[in-house]
């Protein structure tokens, strides 16, 4: 540092607003480049530069400057360029997984939608159901009941339980079916009306 630049730090210490100032006019307009060429935006440049000065003017007297003032200040703002730019990727990184969590929310819960309007459809065709195909149906797949003990159970054939069991997936997979045929025809009258 220069004999120049410690009495000027030296009257800094001392709290001599006509000494800041004149650093401050010295030095802002190189210091305020330097951080815009880091972080690209003018404000944080400003604020940057603003606090490098406002950190010499409160802790004159605790710094221990050994080389030029404008090489000290300079490295200031460069280091405080570089934090600001870790502390920015730091906050989006947080943002983006934040976003991330969000979306896998809005997905499952799309899923779930999806899964609960197959399902209500599915129970609309079982209701269209014949009563007693409808009953071994049930017992079949909601109940687990093995065919013998359907057979059992309801007092029927084997062969029985096995007919509703063939007619009941066939009128289901037909109603299913037909339902989508229409959703598509509905699909593509709006598509090309």
């Amino acid at each position: 540092m220069t004999e120049k630049e410690t009495k000027l730090l030296d009257r800094i210490c001392k709290k001599d607003q006509g000494s800041f100032e004149s650093l401050y006019k010295t030095y802002y307009s190189k210091l305020y480049v330097l951080a815009f060429k880091y972080v690209r935006n003018q404000e944080i440049a400003e604020e940057l530069v603003n606090d490098v000065f406002l950190k010499i003017w409160v802790d004159a007297a605790r710094l221990n400057i050994t080389q030029s003032l404008g090489l000290y200040l300079s490295r200031c703002i460069v280091n405080a360029a570089l934090n600001n730019l870790n502390k920015e990727k730091k906050t989006a990184g947080k943002q983006e997984k934040y976003l991330q969590e969000f979306d896998e929310i809005d997905d499952a819960d799309d899923e779930a939608q999806i899964l609960e309007e197959q399902l209500l459809k599915l129970e609309k065709a079982i209701e269209l159901l014949p009563p007693q195909c409808k009953k071994v149906m049930m017992m079949s797949k909601f109940d687990k009941y093995k065919q013998h003990e359907i057979a059992d159970a309801l007092d029927i054939s084997i062969k029985t339980v096995k007919n509703h069991l063939t007619q009941g997936y066939e009128k289901i997979r037909g109603l299913l079916s037909k339902e989508l045929i229409i959703m598509a025809i509905l699909f593509f009258n709006r598509l090309f009306n």
